[in-house]
């Protein structure tokens, strides 16, 4: 069991014949970024692509202390050997490159040579009591369930690879399927979807290291008022994500409006550079090459979006482009009530 002495920047290791007698082994303590606190650990065996091999990861969650500020989650690949564990470095390996992703959980029962299910909560202790959905009863969400392994990467070291698990068993209809999609952009209206969320993909291949260029966009936007979530990536480049122009949080000084990360390109991608997403009405779950990195953000626009633009431009000859929408289906709306409300767990009085 891992548990952590908060206020000291300590990770306890215990072990126990029995779960309940309990004995400290040892103390992961004062890595990575501090922040003021270190919240919700987990220490998982998680498997390496490209190899039959395993890595442990210790993940913690700090706040505040982010580098955008609030809360974030760091992870360290490294070793374990029933009783103490051990990073291959020092380094602080932010998990997500916006600003509402936060203290993930890993689920238990799968083994270690087997890709880890996690799910995490999807706000920022900065501004999550001042959110507008407070005034409807709720003020935060969760991720979509990913899939997680570790991947080392020329340049930078270990990755921790994420990206939705088994997303296609929510697919509810295709909006929009091209392999030949090219230098162009297409205008989707997907107003019709009940659910108002989207699962996209956009995929280019044929790229070497000398033809690294162009860009992939997206925008959401609401048809009645303007408001929109915008971003791109540059294969090989930077990925950026804009919330800016989505409705609340201009007046909020930490409800930061727009993040951006570089990414690495490799021989071993074979080619391609990809960008995909979900987007469920007030959360983007954005994921870079196949989930090397991703960025988690909430929006709240007065107006629902329901329109997307998404394109290519740039891209250089001989490298090919494809495109792919999909509405998601509505996980609650079987437990809803005559009013269309989704209560959840209730107690009732005696």
């Amino acid at each position: 069991m891992v548990t952590v002495y908060a206020a000291e920047f300590a990770v306890g290791i215990y072990t126990s014949p029995n779960l309940k007698n309990w004995t400290h082994a040892s103390n992961f303590s004062n890595h990575g970024l501090l922040g003021t606190q270190y919240e919700c650990p987990n220490l998982v065996e998680m498997p390496v692509e490209g190899s039959d091999e395993t890595m442990w990861l210790m993940f913690i969650s700090i706040n505040p202390g982010a580098p955008l500020g609030g809360s974030i989650s760091q992870y360290f690949p490294g070793s374990f050997n029933g009783t103490h564990f051990e990073a291959v470095d020092p380094v602080a390996r932010i998990s997500d490159f916006a600003k509402d992703n936060y203290a993930g959980q890993f689920f238990s029962g799968i083994p270690g040579t087997e890709k880890r299910l996690s799910i995490d909560w999807a706000s920022n202790w900065q501004y999550t009591n001042v959110v507008p959905t407070g005034n409807e009863g709720w003020r935060s969400a969760m991720t979509v369930f990913r899939q997680n392994h570790l991947k080392k990467l020329p340049g930078v070291g270990w990755d921790l690879v994420s990206t939705p698990f088994n997303i296609s068993s929510q697919f509810s209809q295709v909006l929009a399927s091209n392999s030949s999609f090219g230098n162009s952009s297409i205008l989707l209206d997907y107003s019709n979807v009940p659910s108002g969320a989207l699962y996209f993909e956009a995929n280019v291949t044929g790229l070497t290291p000398s033809t690294l260029a162009g860009s992939l966009n997206f925008t959401f936007t609401s048809s009645i008022s303007g408001e929109n979530v915008q971003g791109g990536t540059i294969p090989g480049g930077a990925t950026w994500v804009s919330r800016r122009n989505a409705g609340w949080g201009a007046e909020n000084p930490y409800f930061t409006d727009k993040f951006s990360s570089n990414g690495v390109y490799s021989g071993s991608d074979n080619g391609t550079w990809t960008l995909s997403g979900v987007l469920d009405r007030t959360i983007l779950e954005l994921f870079v090459n196949g989930g090397e990195q991703s960025a988690t953000l909430v929006f709240f626009p007065e107006y629902p979006l329901d329109t997307l633009r998404i394109g290519a431009a740039d891209i250089p000859e001989g490298a090919g482009v494809s495109v792919a929408v999909w509405g998601l289906r509505d996980a609650w709306s079987g437990q809803a009530n005559s009013d269309g409300l989704v209560l959840g767990n209730t107690t009732a009085s005696a």
